[in-house]
This record gives structure tokens, sequence and C-alpha cells, in this order.
């Protein structure tokens, strides 16, 4: 029985990925950086030391920055995307996801978010759509050992809660994700938003492209 609704954030409750594809160029042009879309859809879903660490491994450097360690380059991410999403005008919940929140709330159901973003972004995000009132909180990626694919953030947010896993929803935008979920033993619902053929969701109980009264119902089925 499912007791508790588990939600990824970026590109699942927000829609920041615009936001973040921006900072992203801006960042990879200041270090020299040539990702290919491979790079991208290898990185979505994975949290940032995971991106950092894939990078540096397979993409040389500018000279001028040779010197920096991994929490260098990630500190600047950090705050750039927090940046990027403080001064955008376009960010929004993704549509109708709200409608959702309110139904599961008013039937007993716990929800929590669980993002491989860090924490000051978390927050910000949290603060500015008032998601304190359907969330029970969020865990966020530096919280924990393994990020995703791995089952740590949803093992950890099942515990925050008091609900076994099996007895929890999750709604991922990302392979990573949905695999990280499904290791954790949850139902995991893939949102598919983006119709994106790169990510492979066969780890999935259901796809869905938009937060519609009728998949709601085929999740409640």
């Amino acid at each position: 029985m499912i007791k508790a609704v588990i939600f990824d954030m970026d590109g699942t409750i927000v829609d920041s990925e615009p936001i973040y594809e921006r900072v992203n160029d801006e960042i990879y042009e200041k270090y020299g950086f040539d990702l290919t879309q491979a790079d991208y859809n290898r990185h979505l879903g994975a949290n940032l030391r995971d991106v950092w660490t894939d990078i540096l491994e397979r993409h040389p450097v500018k000279e001028e920055f040779s010197h920096y360690k991994i929490e260098d380059f990630m500190e600047e991410h950090i705050h750039s995307y927090y940046q990027g999403l403080k001064e955008a005008d376009d960010l929004e919940l993704m549509p109708n996801v709200e409608h959702w929140f309110q139904f599961f709330k008013e039937h007993g159901y716990q929800m929590i978010i669980a993002s491989s973003s860090y924490a000051p972004v978390i927050k910000y995000i949290y603060q500015r759509f008032g998601l304190e009132r359907y969330m029970e909180g969020y865990v966020d990626g530096n919280s924990i050992e393994n990020g995703k694919p791995a089952p740590d953030i949803f093992l950890k947010a099942a515990e925050k809660l008091g609900v076994k896993p099996e007895e929890c929803l999750v709604i991922e935008d990302s392979e990573h994700g949905v695999n990280g979920a499904h290791q954790a033993g949850a139902s995991v619902v893939a949102f598919n938003r983006a119709q994106d053929e790169s990510q492979d969701f066969s780890n999935a109980d259901l796809i869905i492209e938009d937060y519609s009264p009728e998949n709601l119902n085929k999740i409640l089925a």
C-alpha cells in the first residue's frame, strides 16, 4: 500500500532545466569544455560531484584553471545555479503538478523531495513556491554517500518519512532516478514531459508526459 510520494525536483516539480542549460553553457565555456549531447544525457539526474568527476576525466580544462580542485568547480556551479534560478522570470512549477500535491495531501499521503541538487538550490525552490504547504522537507544530493542511480537518496527519504521504501511512489524524470528508485524497492513513475528518447525508463512502472487527471487515475489504479 502506498503511503508516501517522493518527488524529484528539477524537471519533475519545477521547469528549471532551460535555466540550468543556460548556466551550464556559460560555465562549460568559461572552463574550456566542449561537451557532447552524450555527456549531457549521461549527466541527467546525477549529482554534481559525479557530473564533475566525469567531465574532468573526459575533457581537458583551460590551463588557467588547472589548479582547481573538484570542490572549486562544484562551488561555482552551485552558486551559478542559485543565481540563475533567482534571476529567472520564467521559472515555474510544472503545469498541474500543484493539483497533484493538493490531491495527495487531501488523501493523507506524505510527500517529500529527493533531489540530486544541493541544499541551497532546493531550499530556494522550496521557499519560492511555498512547498512547505505540501512537502515534509527534502533530501539533497550532498546528504547521501552515493548519488543516483544508487538507491541511497530514496532510502533516506523513506526513512525521513517513517515509511518503508516499498510503501513509496517515486516520480522521476531521469533514467538515473528511475533506476535508483527501482533499486530502493519503490514504485516508480517516469515523468517524460520532454519525450527524451535518450533516457531508458524500462524500470518504471508507468510513464507519463503530464500531470493530468487521467494520469493520476492511472497511478491510483
